[in-house]
C-alpha cells in the first residue's frame, strides 16, 4: 500500500531528537500516514517495544492488526534509553515479597526472566541486528551500597539465579577501570542492546506478517462502544475489536486516570566522541552494561564504535541543553578521569514512566481496551514481555497477564501540575541520600 510520508519525519535531523542511535540506526524503512478508514480485529496505539511486541505476537497468532504511531518507530523511550537488558523489577524483589507474598513474588521474578528470554529469541528469529551483548555490572561505593547489593545476589541464589558474580575491589578492575568504585555484582544474564534498532526490527518483522504500521499518525480519540473501538487521527479511523495503549508518558490525551499513576521523570544521554578501541577497552575490557547503585543512578556502556554512553539523571534537567551536557560531563570525569575533557558528540533525553511502588502496571479499561505502562527503567525486556501478555490475553490466554494485572496500582495524591514539583523534591532528597551514602 503506497501513501505519502510527512516529509519532516522522514529522520530525526531537525525533530526533537538526534541521537547517536538515530545517526547508528539510519532509517532505511518508513511506514506510511493513516488517511482511510481501516478495519482490524485489534488496533495498537504506539510504536515502542510494548506496542510492537504485542502487534507482532497477534500477527503470528492470525489477526489483523494496525498499529499507530504519532511520530517514528521507536521515537518515544524505547528508542532513547540505555539499552540495558535487565531482569526483575525496578521495585526491588524484597519489597515484592513483603507487599505480594513468597509465591506471587517468585511468578513476577520467573516472568521477568521469560521477558528476557523473549528478547534474545526475537532477535535471533527475525536476524535483528541489535548488537545484542551479554554481561552486567552493578557496582558499589560505600559499605551501605555494597551491603545492598550482597543482599541481592543472596536473593538471587535463593531463586536459584547462579549467574552471578561478586566482584571485590581487585577483581573489579577486570571489568572497569574506575576510582569511583568499592565492589560490584556481575550479572550474565542482563546485558544491552541498540535499543532503535531493535525497534526497527520488532516493526520490521511485525510488517512482514502482516501488521498495518502508520507513522506521524497520532491518536487524536478513542471511543468505546459495546461492539467495538473507534480510533481516529487527523486523516483517518480505525475500527478493532480490542484497542491496546502502548503509548507510554503521552497516554494522558487518551486516557487521563491512567496519566495519573505515574511520574514522568527525565533521564539525559550523553555520547561522547570515539575513544579508539585501545582507551574504550581499557575503561571497559569486558564490554559489559554499567549501572551503579544510587537512588539517582548514572549508567554507561560502550558502543560498536568505541563510543562511551553515559545516562542518567540531571541535577536540572529544566535548564539550557548545554547545562545539562556540561553537568553529565563533570559526573562522566569523575568516574572516568581521562574523560574529562573528551569531545561529547550527542545528547538527548527521554522519560521514564515511574508509578509511586515503581511496579509494572498492567491491565484493561473497560472490556476492549488493554493497557501496559510503569516500567521504571526496566522497559528493554519487560515491555516487549507485556506486549506479548497483552495479546495472550487478546487471543485467550490470560494467566500470567492476569498476575500482572493484579499487582497493586499507585495513584498519585497530587494534581499532574504539581508533578513536576514532586520530581525536583524527590531528587534533592535522593542526591542528599547517595552523598550521605545511605
Amino acid at each position: 500500500m503506497s501513501m505519502p510520508i510527512a516529509p519532516h519525519l522522514t529522520d530525526f535531523k531537525g525533530f526533537p531528537l538526534h541521537s547517536w542511535y538515530s545517526d547508528e540506526a539510519r532509517f532505511t524503512e518508513r511506514y506510511p500516514l493513516l488517511q482511510s478508514a481501516l478495519d482490524v480485529d485489534v488496533a495498537v496505539i504506539g510504536g515502542g517495544f510494548t506496542g510492537l511486541s504485542s502487534a507482532l505476537t497477534l500477527a503470528e497468532k492470525g489477526l489483523s492488526v494496525a498499529l499507530l504511531e504519532g511520530a517514528l518507530i521507536g521515537y518515544g523511550a524505547s528508542g532513547r534509553n540505555g539499552g540495558q537488558v535487565l531482569h526483575g523489577f525496578a521495585a526491588p524483589q524484597s519489597q515484592l515479597r513483603k507487599q505480594l507474598g513468597e509465591s506471587m513474588a517468585r511468578q513476577c521474578w520467573e516472568l521477568s526472566l521469560a521477558g528476557v528470554d523473549l528478547l534474545a529469541e526475537r532477535i535471533t528469529k527475525h536476524k535483528i541486528d541489535c548488537h545484542l551483548h551479554w554481561g552486567y555490572l552493578t557496582t558499589a561505593s560505600t559499605p551501605h551500597q555494597i551491603a545492598q547489593l550482597q543482599g541481592w545476589q543472596q536473593q538471587l541464589a535463593d531463586y536459584g539465579h547462579n549467574d552471578t558474580q561478586w566482584l571485590d575491589e581487585a577483581e573489579l578492575a577486570q571489568h572497569i577501570h574506575s576510582p569511583t568504585y568499592r565492589a560490584g555484582l556481575y550479572d550474565r544474564r542482563c546485558g544491552h542492546i541498540q535499543p532503535l534498532r531493535y525497534a526497527q526490527g520488532l516493526a520490521r518483522a511485525a510488517s512482514q506478517l502482516g501488521v498495518n504500521i502508520f507513522e506521524a499518525s497520532p491518536a487524536v480519540a478513542l471511543e468505546e462502544t459495546a461492539h467495538a473501538v473507534t480510533i481516529r487521527t487527523a486523516r483517518g479511523l480505525i475500527r478493532a475489536g480490542t484497542a491496546i495503549l502502548a503509548c507510554n508518558v503521552d497516554i494522558g490525551r487518551l486516557r487521563p486516570t491512567l496519566r495519573r499513576r505515574f511520574v514522568p521523570v527525565a533521564s539525559h544521554i550523553i555520547a561522547t566522541e570515539p575513544l579508539g578501541q585501545e582507551h574504550a577497552q581499557q575503561l571497559l575490557p569486558g564490554n559489559a552494561a554499567v549501572c551503579d547503585s544510587n537512588h539517582l543512578l548514572d549508567y554507561f556502556r560502550l558502543t560498536p564504535d568505541h563510543r562511551l554512553l553515559f545516562g542518567g539523571r540531571a541535577h536540572r534537567p529544566e535548564r539550557h541543553e548545554s547545562f545539562v551536557i556540561q553537568e553529565r560531563q563533570r559526573k562522566l570525569g569523575s568516574i572516568f578521569p581521562s574523560l574529562a575533557s573528551c569531545k561529547i558528540d550527542y545528547s538527548w533525553h527521554g522519560y521514564i514512566d515511574i508509578g509511586l511502588n515503581k511496579l509494572p502496571q498492567l491491565g484493561r479499561e473497560g472490556s476492549r481496551v488493554y493497557y501496559a505502562q510503569g516500567f521504571a527503567g526496566h522497559g528493554v525486556a519487560l515491555s516487549g514481555l507485556a506486549g506479548w501478555l497483552i495479546a495472550n490475553a487478546i487471543t485467550g490466554t490470560s494467566k500470567d497477564f492476569d498476575l500482572l494485572a493484579a499487582l497493586p496500582e499507585s495513584r498519585l495524591p497530587l494534581p499532574l501540575a504539581l508533578q513536576n514539583s514532586l520530581v525536583r523534591l524527590a531528587t534533592l532528597y535522593y542526591r542528599l541520600r547517595d552523598k550521605l551514602g545511605r
